[in-house]
């Protein structure tokens, strides 16, 4: 079975052995004369000389780029650079966009996702992604998008916290854990994501986009946050434009949720601080995205 090049931009952060377990579980998929793959390192915060290990690592290797980024654009900036040069330098087909703790353990997962397209055409493919350690099941997400009363409610409530975080951290953190472990549990217990589904919003760790997407989008993800809330406005321009997402189960990845950021986060008590905020920064952008596309409907 023929298949078009295929791109795997892995987004670097942490451990340099976290992306190179997930780059030999790329290079061990069958058809590797159709494999591309980009790293890009978005390690801003450490001296070029550091850095520099990680390009010398893949030196000379025909199918691999590292890309360095060296402005402060977070998560979605990042990607969009790995997203942007296998679009337009290398003609890639198919896009895919994973955190570097991802780990394909299929050989033929290249077939299964051209199949998958060719049979039920898509823009997007969201796949089954498995928390290694507890089992968790982390797609689809979601099965709908927040609302504007709800992305309110988010930031409203994470900004009350942060002005009195000193203070209330023992409360929040025990209440952090207590709404991951029932999340945890309900994923690995849940049957759902054993079920094809269609127009979902799908987990951001591993995400397809198809030729459908990489024909017609210039960035994967706009407008861009630093991190989180990625998928929810990227659901909702999906929606908008009439493309379509898809759950497909029968493909599957490990992952280790929290693993690439566990070195620059060790400290719980600043780990949770920096989720706190970045999903207030995020919801705001989600918020006037959606306020814009409402104003935006009813001009037509």
């Amino acid at each position: 079975m023929s298949v078009e090049t295929t791109a795997f931009v892995i987004l670097h952060y942490g451990s340099q052995d976290v992306t190179n377990q997930c780059v030999r579980s790329v290079l061990r998929m069958d058809h590797q004369e159709s494999v591309q793959i980009i790293i890009v390192d978005n390690e801003i915060q450490k001296p070029e000389a550091d850095r520099a290990k990680l390009k010398a690592t893949y030196q000379g290797i025909p199918n691999i780029t590292v890309l360095m980024i060296h402005e402060n654009g977070g998560f979605s900036y990042a990607n969009n650079q790995g997203y942007r040069y296998a679009r337009e330098q290398l003609g890639a087909a198919f896009i895919l966009v994973l955190n570097n703790d991802i780990e394909f353990t299929q050989k033929d997962f290249l077939q299964q996702m051209v199949q998958s397209w060719k049979k039920d055409p898509c823009h997007i493919i969201g796949i089954d992604i498995i928390r290694k350690s507890t089992g968790e099941h982390q797609n689809p997400m979601d099965t709908r998008l927040r609302t504007r009363e709800e992305a309110e409610h988010t930031i409203r409530m994470n900004h009350r916290a942060l002005k009195h975080y000193q203070l209330l951290y023992p409360l929040l953190y025990w209440n952090f854990c207590r709404l991951q472990k029932a999340a945890t549990a309900k994923r690995r217990d849940d049957a759902a994501y054993a079920s094809a589904q269609k127009d979902i919003v799908p987990f951001g760790a591993c995400l397809i986009f198809t030729p459908d997407f990489v024909k017609s989008e210039q960035l994967a993800f706009t407008p861009e946050t630093h991190f989180y809330y990625e998928e929810y406005i990227l659901a909702n321009r999906c929606r908008q434009k009439g493309y379509h997402i898809h759950y497909v189960p029968t493909m599957k990845v490990w992952h280790e949720s929290g693993k690439a950021t566990e070195v620059s986060y060790r400290k719980e008590k600043e780990k949770l601080r920096f989720v706190m905020e970045r999903t207030a920064e995020a919801c705001e952008v989600y918020l006037k995205y959606i306020e814009r596309e409402t104003k935006e409907r009813i001009k037509k």
